[in-house]
């Protein structure tokens, strides 16, 4: 079968040399069978004048052939194709449909992604990217190109970033740091999760998470094959379990999500009670303690004298920017090596010039002028969503307690249909995350609400909530 010059297409407005498109069409049809072995191609000369192309073009695409081992011989007697296609078996097989190994797939649906949407107004968790300083961060991406050196890091991060977060955690998260190989940077709560839970665990171990919480937790310990324990809230925190050997628990004592709540004291000492006595992970995820609306964040676990086997984790998406993909984790000296190796295998650092501008923030006191302003705007917006539903909503809805977060909680006074409330937001154009006090199949009960108050500027907060109260009021 000789070739086909009408199937040749090439296209002069592209990038693509064009001896690189006729070598890449070449090599379709030969590798296809479509040109037959011992086949002779056109002189060059004349593939030339057929296509309209000079013949340096034609001479490039064949010798291109030629060092793939697809063809052979120039001059006079010509370019011979010497490639042959093997053989098919002549045993039939079956076709199997591919899929992932078992580890993969309990990988794949640890977890329930929606295709990314534009964020919707009072959508729970996200930070006002108006508030962010944009040209003082942007100033530092040249600087901190010029001072990354080109080659790999393999310390978990670099040292100028871990000297300027060792600073940052003792002045936010009361966290004194000696040895700078316990702190490793992540890519963020999802990722350092995941990986300590791949870690510290052995597929079938009980690991537990707060209910309601966090859907990335969840998804976390999923995905290392863990089995889970829902532990209920009060108004001290996450309970304790009775009776209940765990390897790993995942907490968010300074800011429990959704419902924004802060640990006691008496309870957090009774998980490192428990801790001691059944020998188990605390991963603290403190993901926005410095949006307290106390004066002070209340201090990490890790300051408590029996910490040994907590892990405290961070990240920087609802203080600076979501797509930062950027966090921390403070773990025990004896591990720090290993995890840091583990890092490295799995190749899960963030860019070093990334990791460097966020050092140069921090250290120019940038970050801590943006924590304090963005603080006392989504402080007021709260105050400002809060009276307002008390004032037009108090019949509808009952906004419950928080102490720190992004986000208002409230309940629903009456039964409710979860699923049609979540529909009709999403269609007003509302981001609001609804939760129902049950976990299993039933529809009807009382909800609580989730909106972020954060993410809405202030000369939309009013619609906002007029549209949200119409859509209440409307499903009840």
């Amino acid at each position: 079968m000789p070739l086909k010059i009408a199937q040749l297409c090439l296209d002069r407005e592209q990038s693509v040399p064009l001896a690189r498109q006729l070598y890449g069409q070449l090599h379709q049809q030969i590798i296809r069978g479509e040109i037959a072995y011992g086949e002779r191609l056109p002189a060059s000369r004349e593939l030339a004048d057929n296509l309209k192309l000079s013949r340096g073009v034609i001479v490039e695409a064949y010798e291109m052939l030629r060092i793939d081992g697809l063809v052979a011989g120039f001059g006079k007697g010509g370019t011979q194709v010497c490639y042959q296609q093997v053989a098919p078996s002549l045993v039939k097989t079956s076709k199997r449909a591919l899929s992932l190994s078992t580890r993969g797939q309990t990988i794949a649906q640890a977890r329930q992604y929606i295709i990314q949407e534009p964020a919707l107004p009072l959508t729970p968790g996200l930070p006002d990217l108006s508030l962010f300083p944009h040209q003082q961060w942007l100033s530092l991406s040249r600087e901190a190109w010029q001072q990354t050196q080109g080659i790999y890091q393999r310390a978990g991060g670099l040292k100028a970033l871990k000297l300027s977060l060792r600073n940052f955690l003792a002045q936010y998260r009361g966290i004194q740091l000696d040895d700078l190989n316990c702190l490793l940077i992540t890519t963020g709560s999802q990722g350092a999760l995941s990986l300590l839970a791949s870690l510290l665990t052995e597929t079938g171990d009980l690991g537990i998470v707060e209910q309601p919480g966090w859907a990335g937790a969840e998804g976390a310990l999923r995905q290392a094959g863990l089995k889970l324990h829902y532990t209920s809230l009060d108004a001290e925190g996450a309970l304790v379990p009775e009776g209940l050997k765990a390897k790993l628990a995942v907490l968010t004592p300074n800011a429990q999500y959704p419902t924004g709540s802060v640990m006691s004291m008496q309870r957090r000492e009774a998980w490192l009670q428990y801790s001691q006595r059944q020998h188990t992970w605390l991963i603290e995820d403190d993901y926005a303690a410095e949006y307290s609306y106390q004066q002070h964040p209340t201090p990490s676990l890790l300051t408590h004298p029996h910490a040994e086997q907590v892990i405290h984790i961070g990240t920087m998406s609802k203080l600076m920017l979501p797509d930062l993909r950027l966090g921390w984790m403070v773990v025990p000296k004896a591990i720090g090596v290993d995890i840091c190796a583990a890092i490295n295998t799995l190749g899960l650092q963030p860019t070093y010039s990334i990791q460097q501008q966020l050092a140069l923030f921090i250290q120019y006191g940038y970050l801590g002028q943006h924590l304090a302003r963005t603080r006392a705007i989504y402080n007021e917006r709260r105050k400002r969503c809060t009276e307002y539903l008390q004032q037009y909503a108090q019949d509808l809805l009952e906004i419950m307690p928080s102490q720190s977060g992004m986000n208002l909680l409230v309940e629903l006074r009456k039964e409710i249909n979860t699923t049609e409330l979540q529909r009709k937001l999403k269609a007003a154009g509302l981001g609001g995350a609804v939760y129902s006090s049950f976990k299993l199949d039933k529809t009807h009960c009382k909800a609580k609400l989730v909106l972020g108050h954060a993410f809405v500027p202030e000369a939309e907060l009013e619609f906002c909530l007029n549209k949200l109260v119409t859509v209440i009021s409307s499903n009840r």
